[in-house]
């Protein structure tokens, strides 16, 4: 069953995302059950939405790359609330923002403004 992990924190600005992104190598190394990640940031700090194929996919992700990152540079981990999905919809409007894909963008990430048509 898909799950949704919501991680929100005041102790990660944009900068140290960036590098958690960085440190992760997700372009070159993607996550297996990984199927969309979502970031935000607003007064009370940062807000991530992922969506997982499963459980375990997730969890092994956390333990074998995500929790080390965060160890290795020196930020405090905060656990996610992990939700089994309700509904999980994807429209083909996605493809906008997967065709943006910026590989000089720092870790990979994509510019997230869909292009022009």
């Amino acid at each position: 069953m898909t799950i949704m992990a919501l991680f929100r924190s005041n102790r990660i600005d944009q900068s140290a995302y960036d590098a958690i992104i960085q440190e992760l190598n997700l372009e070159a190394q993607p996550p297996q059950g990984a199927l969309s990640h979502a970031c935000g940031f607003d007064a009370s700090g940062i807000c991530v939405c992922d969506v997982w194929e499963s459980r375990q996919d997730f969890d092994a992700f956390l333990n074998d790359r995500l929790r080390p990152v965060f160890t290795k540079l020196n930020l405090e981990y905060e656990p996610p609330t992990v939700l089994e999905t309700y509904a999980f919809n994807v429209t083909d409007d996605v493809d906008k923002y997967k065709q943006a894909l910026a590989p000089e963008t720092a870790g990979g990430r994509p510019d997230l403004r869909p292009s022009a048509h």
